[in-house]
C-alpha cells in the first residue's frame, strides 16, 4: 500500500545518535558542570573573537547547541498554539523544504508546484530525484494567483507525493486565504502532502488570524529570516502533526542549528519591537506601491516584504535590472521563463530614497 512517506523510512528506526548535553540534563535532572564527553575545544582562547564580540559570543560558539532546540521550540510552540511535538526547528526554510522532500519522496516520485515559484523547491526536488510538474499562475488582471484547482488536478493526474505552495507567494506576492488552503488540503489524496511555505506570513495582515496551529496532511514552514532579520543565522521551523514530524526527524541533521543561532533567535522572538518593524514594512509597501503605480508600472498586490513589478515584456524587465545594476542597485528578476517579465524589489527605507525612485521614473513604461 502506498504511503505518504519515503518507502525506506516507514519501518525504519533511526534515532538521533547525538541528543546532546541539554537533553541529558533534561532526562536525568542533573546539571552538568564539566563537559568532557562532547569533544569540544574547551581550552581554545578564541582571543580574536572575544576581542570583537565578547565572551558570551565565544561560549555560545564554542559549545554544541541543543540538537532538539528545546527552549526555542517551547517559545515557538506557545506563539503558534501547538504542542511541543508538533514543532520542529531546522536551519531555515530551505533546509525544511529539503527535509520534507527527503522524508516524503523516493527517486522518481512526482511533485507539483506553480511555474516560477520559489526556485529552491525545484532545486531540492531535483536533488532528491523527483519529477517536477509545474502549473501556471492565474493572472486575474490584478494579481498573479496560485491556481489551487490546477495544482489539485496535477496532483491527481500525476499521483504526486508532494505539492508545494508558498503563501504568501514568492516572487508574485499574492496569497490564499487559510480557508481556501484548508479546503485544498482536505481534497488531496492521502498519499500527498502539502508543503506550505509561510516564510512571509508575518507581513500579511490577512493571514494573521490563522497564524498558529497545524493542518492535517500539511507541513507549515516558517522562517526567522524575514520578520526577525536573522537571514544570516538560518533558523526556521515546521508545524505539523507529530507522526509527520517523526519521519522528518529521521533525516534531520541533528546539529543543523547552532547554539549561537538558537540564542539569537530567542532574543529576537522576545523583542516586542518586532511589531514596529512589520508596521514600517507595511508603510513602505503601501508608499512604494502607490508611487510606482502612479509612474505607470503594474505593481502586483503583496503580502510580503517585497513588491513585484510586471513589465510589458521580458526585454523591458531585463533592461531595468541591468540599468539599476549600472547604478550599483540590485533587484531580482526570476530566471524562470514563466515569470521573465517580473522584477522584485525588497522593502526597506532605501527603496523610498530619491535616487532609486528617480531611476524608476526614468525607466517607467
Amino acid at each position: 500500500m502506498r504511503s505518504r512517506f519515503a518507502a525506506h523510512l516507514i519501518e525504519q528506526d533511526n534515532p538521533n545518535p547525538f541528543p546532546g548535553i541539554p537533553a541529558l540534563e533534561r532526562r536525568t535532572g542533573i546539571s552538568i558542570a564539566t563537559r568532557l564527553g562532547s569533544n569540544e575545544c574547551l581550552d581554545a582562547p578564541m582571543q580574536a573573537l572575544q576581542d570583537r564580540f565578547g565572551m558570551q559570543f565565544c561560549e555560545l560558539a564554542r559549545l554544541y547547541g541543543d540538537p532538539e532546540c528545546h527552549a526555542l521550540r517551547e517559545t515557538l510552540a506557545v506563539m503558534n498554539h501547538v504542542d511541543l511535538d508538533a514543532l520542529l526547528v531546522d536551519g531555515g526554510a530551505d533546509a525544511l523544504i529539503y527535509l520534507c522532500l527527503r522524508a516524503f519522496c523516493d527517486p522518481g516520485d512526482k511533485v507539483v508546484c506553480s511555474a516560477g515559484t520559489y526556485p529552491s523547491f525545484g532545486y531540492f526536488a531535483r536533488a532528491v530525484g523527483c519529477v517536477i510538474e509545474e502549473v501556471a499562475y492565474h493572472d486575474d488582471g490584478h494579481a498573479l494567483q496560485v491556481d489551487l484547482q490546477a495544482l489539485l488536478d496535477a496532483v491527481v493526474r500525476t499521483e504526486a507525493k508532494v505539492v508545494y505552495i508558498a503563501n504568501p507567494d514568492n516572487p508574485t506576492g499574492s496569497w490564499q486565504g487559510i480557508g481556501d488552503i484548508a479546503e485544498f488540503v482536505a481534497r488531496l489524496p492521502e498519499t500527498c502532502t502539502l508543503v506550505l511555505d509561510e516564510a512571509y506570513i508575518d507581513f500579511c495582515e490577512a493571514l494573521q488570524p490563522a497564524f498558529g496551529g497545524t493542518l492535517p496532511g500539511c507541513v507549515r514552514l516558517r522562517s526567522l529570516s524575514k520578520a526577525y532579520a536573522l537571514a544570516g543565522l538560518r533558523v526556521g521551523y515546521a508545524l505539523a502533526a507529530p507522526d509527520i514530524l517523526e519521519q522528518l526527524h529521521k533525516v534531520r541533521i541533528h546539529y543543523a542549528v547552532g547554539g549561537l543561532a538558537q540564542y539569537a533567535a530567542q532574543v529576537a522572538l522576545d523583542d516586542p519591537r518586532t511589531l514596529a518593524t512589520l508596521t514600517e514594512a507595511s508603510f513602505i509597501r503601501d508608499a512604494l506601491t502607490a508611487h510606482l503605480s502612479n509612474l505607470g508600472f503594474r505593481v502586483l498586490p503583496s503580502g510580503t516584504n517585497f513588491v513585484s513589478l510586471l513589465l510589458p515584456s521580458a526585454q523591458l524587465a531585463q533592461s531595468l535590472v541591468e540599468y539599476l545594476l549600472e547604478q550599483r542597485i540590485s533587484v531580482h528578476r526570476p530566471r524562470h521563463p514563466a515569470l521573465e517579465r517580473l522584477v522584485r524589489i525588497t522593502l526597506c527605507a532605501a527603496a523610498l530614497d530619491e535616487p532609486f525612485l528617480s531611476i524608476l521614473q526614468e525607466t517607467s513604461p
